[in-house]
């Protein structure tokens, strides 16, 4: 196999109609994370690391792409790290691939993933971890779905439902009429969804986990705006009360898969439980945005579980030259994360987080 190593820049219109082709033909790169501008769009940003792709040709043909970012110390991570969902190889299904002679031509001796789908069977000996992504499928429309969701849950009438036409009858009782606009992507929704993801960040995690405050993520999400094609885009969804804002969500899309990216609602308004209704009127929609899966994300949370019908299997882990360097790193982390859980370093934490009981004046 070939392998060369190219800036993300600098692929020309032939590799990119490659590259989709490849993505397009395979539903498990169905997600906007796999498509070649979301890799351009991170190498835009002025992120800390160079983007780069490896391009892997075969029997004198391209067969597959590989994104990357150039870390310090021999490392390398997936594109737009933190900000991505999705890890892993553009390929062919039936492309064999050396992963160590990927890593050598990709000039890296470590690569650290926890976003890789289970079905990109060459990484499966280096996963350690498993998880997945709740989706929501939506083919066929929303009566289509509702019948998903209750087989899937084994149930005649899925609770979520009863839920959020409860919350819908508080809010129209509580607030006023509800509206839900499924496209609203404008300056004035895209600061609200920033400044109210940014005090949820800061109230639940603390300092530090404000992602928005990063300046070029910051500079990302505020292209957001702009970034409309059917290939690769932004959508913004909103849900008002009366003539209040209480939900919205800015999320990445490829033609019939929508990642659900950063949803938010009012934290004065949870009582209603806006998060639940804004979901539900966007999938009630879906079909007529030509929208036929909701992405969720990787996690467990309640929502999560109780609109999804399908998992994506994912796993986490790392691939190294030499191999014995990711058992080695895998190992230090869980010797970490087994010290960090200890009941006395919990205690030592938060004494610390509260600082002194009587702070001189």
């Amino acid at each position: 196999m070939k392998i060369t190593v190219i800036p993300a820049h600098d692929l020309d219109p032939s590799l990119w109609a490659q590259w989709a082709d490849i993505q397009q033909a395979n539903p498990h790169l169905r997600s906007p994370y796999y498509r070649p501008e979301f890799t351009q769009w991170i190498a835009c940003a002025g992120g800390p690391n160079p983007v780069r792709v490896a391009v892997l040709e075969a029997q004198g043909a391209v067969q597959g792409f590989f994104p990357f970012e150039q870390s310090a110390w021999g490392r390398i991570l997936p594109v737009g790290f933190g900000l991505n969902d999705y890890h892993g190889l553009i390929a062919h299904p039936a492309l064999a691939i050396d992963l160590a002679q990927l890593l050598k031509a990709c000039g890296a001796a470590y690569f650290y993933f926890n976003h890789l789908p289970t079905s990109q069977l060459a990484f499966a000996r280096h996963v350690r971890v498993h998880s997945a992504s709740p989706v929501m499928n939506l083919e066929g429309g929303w009566d289509a779905y509702v019948q998903r969701l209750a087989l899937a849950q084994n149930t005649k009438s899925p609770g979520v439902l009863s839920t959020v036409r409860q919350s819908e009858r508080r809010l129209l009782r509580d607030k006023g009429p509800l509206r839900f606009e499924a496209s609203e992507p404008t300056p004035r929704v895209l600061q609200w969804i920033m400044q109210t993801k940014s005090a949820q960040w800061l109230r639940t995690q603390g300092h530090g986990a404000d992602a928005f405050a990063i300046p070029w993520v910051r500079k990302l999400m505020e292209s957001t705006v702009d970034l409309g094609d059917d290939a690769f885009g932004a959508t913004m969804c909103t849900l008002y009360a009366g003539d209040s804002l209480i939900a919205a969500h800015v999320g990445l899309r490829s033609y019939a898969t929508l990642h659900y990216w950063f949803p938010v609602y009012d934290a004065a308004c949870a009582y209603y439980q806006p998060g639940l209704v804004i979901l539900k009127q966007l999938a009630e929609q879906a079909q007529s945005q030509g929208i036929e899966l909701i992405d969720l994300g990787r996690g467990t949370q309640d929502y999560k579980m109780r609109f999804k019908t399908d998992l994506v299997a994912l796993g986490e882990g790392a691939v190294s030259r030499p191999a014995w360097l990711a058992a080695a790193v895998a190992s230090a982390r869980d010797a970490k994360a087994v010290l960090k859980a200890h009941p006395q370093v919990i205690k030592m934490r938060a004494a610390l987080q509260a600082g002194p009981a009587h702070p001189h004046k």
